[in-house]
C-alpha cells in the first residue's frame, strides 16, 4: 500500500506536491477507509477533485510513470524515459524530475526515490525497514552515462551477481527494472519489483477499452464472470448473463454476447444482445467490475481518471461503497467530477484532494482535511461557495455583439 507520493517537475508540477495515505486521526468510517498495518493506518481512498486543467489527470499521470519506470527494461540506452518536465519555465523545462514514494510491501515500509531526465536516470535509492530504523538496499548514480551501484551493509549478493546487476542497468533504466533481466535472486529486491508489477495496475483513462482487458479477465478466471454477473445484477441492468463466443466471420476473433431475461405480462423471454448493442454505461460498469475484483482479491492499487464516466450517480456511489466495504489492503485512487461524494454524511476529510492551477500555469495539490471546516458540514456547499478553490472560473454567460 501506498501511504506516501511525493514529486516534482513533472508535467504540470512544477514544486513539490504531496498525495498521503495516512490516515487523520479523524474516527469517521475508520474500519471501511482504513487499514491498519503495524501502527500505521493506511487509507484505502483517494479522490481528486479540481477545475479542467488543473492538474488531477497529471497526478495519476505521475504514479503510473512511476510505475513504469519500475517494471519496464530498456532494449538499448538510446531509448528515451518518456518523462516530461514542466514546460512552462525556462529553467523547469531543463530540470531533472524527482519522485519518492513511501509504502509497504506487506507489513515491510519501504522507501524508493528516483531522479530523471528523459535520456537517463540520474539518481535512484531504495531503504526499508527490517526494524525501527532504515536498511538501504542499493544507492545508484549515473555520471557521464555510466550507471554504479552501491548496496547496503545488509545485502548478500555475491561479486557475480553484483557485477551482473551493474551491466544490466543501463543509464536509462531503474535498478529495479534491470532486475527483471537478471537471472539470480535479490530478496529485498524481488518483493519490490513484484510489488510494482503485480499490485499496480496501469492507469485507466476515460478511452481505455475496458472490454477488451475485462474480457481476457473472464476468460482466465470463471470466479471472475461469476463475480461481474452478480454486480451486473446488484446494479439492475436487467441482465442474466453473459458469454465470450467465437465469431461467425472470422474465428480468431470473439463476441461478447450479453443474455436478457424480459417479462412481459408475467410471461419470461431470453434474448441475446451483442456489446455494441448494450449502454456505454452497462459496458463502462462490465468493465469496472473486473478492476472491482482485482481490488478485492489481489490487494491491487489502480489510478483511475474521471471513474464516473458513463456512469449514473446512485452506481458511481455503489461502485466505491463496495470497495470501501470489501477491500482490505487494495488502494483506489481516482479523479472526478462527481459532487455527490462531497455530500455524504460518512464522507472522510483526509481522503479528498483538491487541484488547482496557478497564475504560473503550475498545479497545487491540497487536501480538504487542511481546511478547517468541522464534520457535518455539508462539503459539497462549502466547495461550490468556494471555500476550497479548484473550482473552474467561468465568467459571464453574455458574448459581446460584433461592431
Amino acid at each position: 500500500m501506498i501511504l506516501e507520493f511525493k514529486f516534482r517537475n513533472f508535467r504540470s508540477a512544477r514544486d513539490w506536491q504531496v498525495l498521503s495515505f495516512e490516515a487523520s486521526s479523524d474516527k469517521i468510517a475508520e474500519e471501511y477507509y482504513c487499514t491498519t498495518i503495524n501502527d500505521t493506518k493506511v487509507l484505502k481512498l483517494g479522490i481528486l477533485y479540481g477545475a479542467n486543467a488543473s492538474g488531477k489527470t497529471n497526478v495519476l499521470l505521475a504514479l503510473d510513470f512511476l510505475r513504469r519506470i519500475a517494471i519496464s527494461p530498456k532494449i538499448n540506452k538510446t531509448q528515451p524515459i518518456g518523462f516530461i518536465p514542466f514546460l512552462l519555465n525556462d529553467t523547469t523545462k531543463r530540470e531533472s524530475g524527482v519522485f519518492e514514494l513511501t509504502f509497504f510491501v506487506g507489513d515491510l515500509k519501504h522507501i524508493y526515490t528516483i531522479e530523471v531526465d528523459n535520456n537517463s536516470v540520474q539518481k535512484e535509492t531504495l531503504k526499508y525497514y527490517p526494524g525501527k530504523q532504515p536498511a538501504e538496499v542499493f544507492s545508484r548514480e549515473t555520471v557521464d552515462g555510466i550507471t554504479h551501484i552501491q548496496l547496503g551493509s545488509k545485502v548478500k549478493l555475491n561479486a557475480a551477481e553484483q557485477e551482473k546487476l551493474q551491466v544490466n542497468t543501463l543509464s536509462n533504466m531503474s535498478v529495479v527494472s534491470a532486475y527483471a533481466t537478471a537471472n539470480f535472486i535479490f530478496p529485498e529486491l524481488e518483493r519490490v519489483y513484484n510489488y510494482f508489477l503485480k499490485q499496480w495496475l496501469p492507469i485507466l483513462r476515460p478511452q481505455t477499452n475496458l472490454k477488451v482487458w475485462a474480457t481476457g479477465e473472464v476468460e482466465m478466471e470463471k470466479e471472475n464472470k461469476a463475480f461481474l454477473l452478480d454486480l451486473l445484477h446488484r446494479a439492475d441492468f436487467n441482465i442474466s448473463g453473459f458469454d465470450v463466443q467465437q465469431s461467425e466471420n472470422n474465428k480468431k476473433s470473439s463476441e461478447l454476447m450479453f443474455e436478457h431475461t424480459i417479462s412481459v405480462e408475467g410471461h419470461s423471454s431470453v434474448h441475446y444482445l451483442p456489446d455494441a448493442l448494450e449502454s456505454a454505461g452497462t459496458m463502462r460498469y462490465y468493465g469496472l467490475g473486473t478492476i472491482l475484483n482485482i481490488l478485492l482479491e489481489r490487494n491491487a492499487i489502480i489510478p483511475v481518471d474521471e471513474l464516473e464516466n458513463s456512469l449514473h450517480p446512485d452506481l458511481f456511489a455503489h461502485f466505491i461503497n463496495l470497495f470501501l466495504v470489501n477491500s482490505t489492503r487494495s488502494q483506489l485512487i481516482f479523479s472526478t467530477h462527481n459532487l455527490q461524494s462531497l455530500d455524504t454524511e460518512d464522507l472522510r476529510k483526509d481522503v479528498v484532494w483538491f487541484t488547482e492551477k496557478r497564475d504560473d500555469g503550475s498545479t497545487e495539490l491540497f487536501s480538504l482535511d487542511d481546511f478547517n471546516i468541522r464534520n457535518g458540514v455539508s462539503f459539497l456547499n462549502a466547495y461550490n461557495a468556494g471555500k476550497f478553490g479548484a473550482k473552474p472560473t467561468l465568467g459571464s454567460i453574455f458574448i459581446p455583439k460584433k461592431q
